[in-house]
This record gives C-alpha cells, sequence and structure tokens, in this order.
C-alpha cells in the first residue's frame, strides 16, 4: 500500500515537472523527492532496523546482527570460582567503505544517472542521490565504531571490575596489543577512552598500547598463505564461478528491469557496490536508502552466500593453511593464560589482568577455524547455495563490526585437584560458547589445553608458512637448464 501511494504521488510530481519544463527545475525537484522517499522508507521500516540486517556479511553493526537480548545471566562465574584474567581478540569497529569499493559505487552510479529509465520513480531517486562516499575514507573508524568500542569497555569493565579495576590500569597490568591499521588504532584509543572514562581515571595520558602486525596481520607475514592463496588467482574458483552462476544472472537481470538498462550495462562488481551502498547506508545513517529496493529479498541473500563464499576460502575451511597461518597469535593468548596461572600458583600478583587485542575479521576468522568452530557437514561451493540456506559458516553472525572473542580464566576454590582449579569460559560476540570437545559452557582449563595441544606447542610459524615451492621450481629449473647444456 505504501509503495502504491509512492507511485501515485511520483507520477503526479513527474506530470508538474513536465508542464514546467525541464532543466534546472527538473533537476532541482531531485532532492524533494529523494528526501519523500527516504521518509516513506524509513516510515516503513521497523524502527529503523532493515529487513535484511542479518544479511549484511562482515559489514553487519555489532547490534544489528546480535541474536536475542545479552543477559546478565551468561557471564555468571563457575560456582565458587573467581576471574584471574580476561583474555579478548577484538574487530575493529563500524567503519567507512575502504577505497577498493567506492569506484564500483560510483560507477554504477553514474549508470544508472545515463542509461536508467527517467520514467521510473526508483531511479529518478537514485540519480538524485548525492554520492557522498570517497576513497579518502579508506576505511576509517566511523564514529558510531568510537561508539562500539567506548561501549563494549565499559559492558567489560562492569563484568569483570576486578580484572579492570583502575588500580591494575594504572599499574599497565591491563595491556593493549593493536594492529597497525589506522581503524584498529583508533579502535583500541576509543576502547581506552571508554575504559579511562568508566573507571574515572581523568588524570591518565590516555592509555598505551604496542602495534604488532606480525601478531594480529599474520596473513601478511606468511609466505605459504600468500602464495597459496592471496596472490593465487584460482584460489577464489568457487567465487568466480558463483558470479557467474545463474543466482547471480538471477540478481542483474532483476536489477537490470527494475532500472530500465541492459543487463549486459551491469557487471558483478556493480551489483556487489549496490548491495554495499544498501549497506553502508543503513550501518552508517540509519535508513533504508533507495538502493535496496534495487534488490530483493532472495537477491540479498544471494550477495551473501557470495560474501560468504569469499571469506570461506580466503579465511576459513577453503584451505588448510587459512587457519594454521594464525597459531602464532592462538598460541600467544594461552601463553598469556599459562603465565597468570604460574604466577597466581606462585602467589605472586598478576602481571596481565586483562589481554586485549584488536584486529580484523581476517584476524577473527582464521582463529576461530583453528579451533573448529562453525564448520559445516559439506564445504561451501558455488552449486551448493540451495543446500547451504541453513549453513553455520555465516561470517556477518561471527564476525560482524565490534566482533569479539573473549576467554575468561577462572580460579576455583573448592576444586578437587589442580585440573580442576583452573577453568575457562568462551565467549563470542559476548554470548557462550560451547567447547567443541566437550559441548559444555565451562571447561578445565587442561581439558582445553590438551584438546588443542597439537596447536599451542608443536606448531612453529615459520614451519608452517614456510613455501619451499618456489625453491624448488627454481631448482627443477636449474637442473633442466644443466640437462641441456651438457646432454
Amino acid at each position: 500500500m505504501m509503495r502504491g501511494w509512492w507511485l501515485r504521488v511520483s507520477r503526479a510530481g513527474a506530470g508538474a515537472g513536465a508542464g514546467a519544463g525541464a532543466g534546472a527545475g527538473a533537476a532541482g525537484s531531485r532532492v524533494p523527492l529523494l528526501l519523500l522517499w527516504l521518509c516513506i522508507r524509513s516510515c516503513g521500516s521497523s524502527a529503523g532496523r532493515s529487513a535484511w540486517a542479518e544479511h549484511y556479511g562482515t559489514k553487519s553493526r555489532y547490534e544489528g546482527v546480535s541474536r536475542g537480548e545479552l543477559h546478565a545471566s551468561d557471564w555468571l562465574a563457575p560456582a565458587n570460582c573467581s576471574s584471574l584474567q580476561v583474555s579478548a581478540l577484538i574487530r575493529h569497529g563500524t567503519r567507512y567503505p575502504t577505497r577498493k569499493n567506492v569506484p564500483c559505487m560510483v560507477a554504477i552510479h553514474q549508470l544508472i544517472r545515463q542509461q536508467g529509465d527517467p520514467g521510473s520513480s526508483l531511479v529518478r531517486a537514485l540519480a538524485g542521490w548525492h554520492m557522498w562516499y570517497h576513497e579518502q575514507m579508506d576505511g576509517n573508524l566511523h564514529q558510531l565504531g568510537v561508539s562500539d568500542m567506548v561501549k563494549l569497555a565499559t559492558r567489560l569493565a562492569a563484568r569483570f571490575p576486578a580484572l579492570f579495576a583502575a588500580q591494575s590500569y594504572r599499574e599497565k597490568r591491563v595491556k593493549f596489543l593493536t594492529s597497525s591499521k589506522h581503524r584498529c588504532v583508533n579502535s583500541t584509543k576509543s576502547f581506552i577512552q571508554g575504559l579511562e572514562s568508566y573507571l574515572g581515571l581523568r588524570d591518565q595520558p590516555g592509555g598505551q598500547w604496542e602495534v604488532n602486525d606480525r601478531l594480529l596481520r599474520f596473513f601478511d607475514h606468511c609466505q605459504k598463505f600468500i602464495n597459496l592463496v592471496e596472490n593465487n588467482d584460482t584460489a577464489l574458483h568457487q567465487v568466480d564461478i558463483f558470479k557467474n552462476g545463474p543466482e547471480m544472472e538471477r540478481v542483474m537481470s532483476n536489477m537490470a528491469k527494475k532500472l530500465g538498462i541492459s543487463p549486459v550495462s551491469i557487471t558483478t562488481d556493480m551489483v556487489e557496490a549496490t548491495f554495499y551502498l544498501c549497506t553502508y547506508e543503513f550501518i552508517l545513517k540509519g535508513i533504508v536508502s533507495p538502493w535496496c529496493d534495487l534488490l530483493d529479498k532472495e537477491d540479498v541473500e544471494v550477495l551473501e552466500y557470495l560474501g560468504d563464499l569469499k571469506q570461506y576460502w580466503k579465511r576459513s575451511y577453503g584451505y588448510n593453511i587459512n587457519g594454521l597461518s594464525s597459531c602464532n597469535l592462538f598460541q600467544d593468548i594461552f601463553q598469556y593464560l599459562d603465565q597468570a596461572i604460574e604466577e597466581n600458583e606462585r602467589s605472586q600478583p598478576i602481571s596481565h589482568t586483562a589481554v586485549l587485542r584488536f584486529g580484523h575479521a581476517e584476524t577473527l576468522l582464521p582463529v576461530l577455524t583453528l579451533m573448529g568452530y562453525f564448520k559445516d557437514e559439506y564445504p561451501l561451493l558455488a552449486n551448493n547455495f540451495e543446500e547451504q540456506r541453513n549453513r553455520k559458516f555465516r561470517s556477518g553472525w561471527i564476525s560482524p563490526f565490534a566482533a569479539n572473542l573473549i576467554l575468561v580464566l577462572y580460579q576455583c576454590n573448592e576444586a578437587q585437584s589442580l585440573g580442576e582449579k583452573y577453568k575457562l569460559q568462551l565467549f563470542l560476540n559476548e554470548k557462550p560458547l560451547l567447547f567443541p570437545h566437550s559441548g559444555n559452557l565451562v571447561a578445565n582449563y587442561d581439558e582445553v589445553k590438551n584438546c588443542y595441544q597439537h596447536l599451542i606447542e608443536a606448531l612453529n610459524f615459520s614451519n608452517v608458512c614456510d613455501d619451499s615451492s618456489c625453491f624448488h621450481f627454481i631448482f627443477f629449473l636449474f637442473l633442466l637448464l644443466l640437462f641441456i647444456v651438457y646432454y
């Protein structure tokens, strides 16, 4: 009904515009037309929430994909136990589009303005839309991202007051590690700001942090990953097949029909850019923009799957090296937990009551893969979209903006043995996460270490990531050359 009313209004406006003549008057009418469209779309949405928010993949807002409310009871410590350390891996907060996304956004907007059906109210609304994204934004942290981190810091400090106490903070027992990317550094700063504000520390110099890309951008330092996946044109073969498959063809045909444009003029990159525009307008501005009307729900589900395919094959179960490349980071988490236990056994103060690491979706997904989470019975492929509708691997649910994996180490006073004295809890996006080896919410620390012993003790980053294939190839060429010369 709302859309029908809008169409009647837009036709009337178009008739009046035609009577008044073209030129500056027609161009000037774009702004009120777009404002009216946005007003109607906002009124038609549910409290400003997009019906597609759960399909926005790794571009999702933290609150938008939280399945159910966060309950204080979820964070209750095991009986007769007190927390010793919080160890966290946190994705940066909500950000602007990266530089590589903007040119495609510009391209689809220009195409609509040049070739779109001028008789379509949707085309007129999109043509009048102001392209405010630019390459200089390049993934900078948005103000909402600042808020993401401030709120997360406040919630963690409130849940673990003993670990985030003002004295511990002043004594630098709360440790911060970050990727060198500005969005991660600024997320770290924002978290510190929120923590200092909550603790009432107004005399602090703003906190200290350590930049460690070898730990938090391990994928840039793992040669085997770089050779086999990052720089391998065939690594995302399944993604390429899906882009040219029947599901994406239907999305492109549907979009072309709505615009009155030939399907051959629309590329898959433009379709993805349209999806990003719909997504960013919602997550950054809280509006359901006319860009979303170029896509139906089925289209959005297809585009979500396309994004999941990319993450699956480049960051998760598609290749073993994706998860294994994070072994240094995984071991670092347990080294700090071990240190806390050793110091506690010696009745020494805990050196680090909290260790907070700020990275990327590309940091978090491999770690969860290494731990065995969200693995489907069958791999995600270009030809099993329908079969994977209920898949476990949903990158937006796993790693939205401000995603976090939190490990909480406890000391339990009435333990019968040393093995039962220390327990561990896991939380993903502040929701309890079952341990894969037992299916329980709480596990003895020794049990968890035994489960991952082959990852914690046996793996060496240099051995995992060393790729000798180039050396073997060069050696083969050398032998071939010798053979040609002497024989």
